[in-house]
């Protein structure tokens, strides 16, 4: 809140001098006591010069007997500790950042992901060098914004960053290599295509490996870090457009809504449509809806298990190789990963399951 521009005076037949720039610098303006002064004229007094708890207009304020006017001092306190809080937290949230600066890192990064949760579509990351000089207000953790403000955000993110990228990593490669190692995927991507390689990256949750810069790991980042934050909201809108787009492509199941997400809609569509393209297969909500591996993925799973040397294990990976036209490329996926592991523990000679 502004500093108070008309001070009391003092006293003079009735009415009090104040300092205040009235347009001019150095021109004095009166008033009447604020007991004479009717509820609506001081709170345009107000309006053009409000208090400091401890100053003689406070003071005035705080002992006059109306009801508008003991409302207005507490209106003038709350707006006074919002603009205190969001200083503090504003601060606060910059602390990560400013930390690395002073090691000397002058691009500091943060990333963050969204879509490790949904059935359906990719997992997004996004990477966000904010300047020291930050004016963007009310940057927070994606999950506590509305759409709207989520989408402003956005812009003003986009247009005033020092760089930013994002990176999606789809649902089959999702099946393919895992849920976590598609995430770390996407970080890793989007922190790379930064363009300058930034001096240090703030990652919210567990290090990323292999990440190929200097790191520091914050566990609910995205509720700590203005650079983290904003990488969340520009991931999540990202995706966000990129889901709501994939609704008219495969219409039926709510995309557009619930972006994916295990929703009662969703898990009805589910059901009664079964999993489309972009569903992740690997996800035992949807494998179930899907009616589980296919006979021929278990059949050559059983064989792999029972193998007992190497030559058997290239017999059936030939047999898979041959019919792999009926599989899915999820189960494919699973039935390469259970060939390797196979073959380490047929050369260590150790006796099959």
């Amino acid at each position: 809140m502004a500093e108070l521009e008309a001070r009391v005076e003092g006293t003079d037949a009735g009415s009090e001098p104040v300092d205040g720039r009235d347009g001019k610098e150095g021109v004095s303006v009166s008033r009447p006591p604020i007991a004479q002064m009717n509820v609506r004229d001081v709170k345009e007094l107000i309006a053009g010069a409000q208090p400091v708890p401890g100053d003689s207009l406070w003071a005035e304020l705080g002992s006059d007997p109306r009801k508008g006017v003991r409302e207005l001092c507490d209106r003038l306190l709350r707006e006074r500790a919002a603009v205190a809080w969001e200083r503090g937290h504003r601060a606060a949230m910059r602390r990560a950042e400013e930390t690395a600066w002073a090691t000397g890192a002058t691009l500091v990064a943060g990333v963050d992901e969204v879509g490790r949760g949904p059935l359906a579509g990719p997992v997004t990351a996004a990477a966000v060098v904010l300047p020291r000089d930050l004016a963007i207000g009310g940057i927070e953790d994606s999950k506590k914004l509305t759409p709207e403000r989520r989408e402003e955000l956005y812009g003003e993110i986009t247009r005033d960053a020092v760089a930013y990228c994002v990176a999606s990593v789809s649902e089959k490669v999702i099946d393919e290599i895992n849920i976590l190692r598609a995430t770390q995927r996407a970080m890793r991507e989007a922190v790379a295509g930064l363009g300058d390689p930034p001096d240090h990256v703030l990652v919210d949750g567990d290090e990323v490996p292999n990440l190929g810069f200097e790191q520091t790991a914050i566990h609910g980042g995205d509720e700590t870090s203005t650079a983290i934050a904003a990488a969340s909201i520009v991931a999540k809108v990202t995706r966000d457009r990129f889901m709501i787009q994939l609704d008219s492509r495969y219409p039926g199941y709510g995309f557009a809504r619930h972006k994916g997400y295990g929703t009662p809609e969703h898990l009805g569509a589910l059901t009664r449509l079964g999993p489309c393209e972009i569903h992740r297969r690997s996800f035992r909500t949807v494998l179930d809806a899907g009616g589980g591996y296919s006979e021929l993925y278990l059949g050559f799973r059983n064989e792999l298990l029972a193998a007992e040397t190497a030559d058997v294990l290239e017999q059936i990976a030939a047999k898979i190789a041959r019919e792999k036209g009926g599989l899915v490329p999820f189960e494919l996926s699973k039935l390469r990963g259970l060939y390797k592991r196979c073959y380490v523990r047929t050369k260590a000679g150790l006796a099959a399951r």
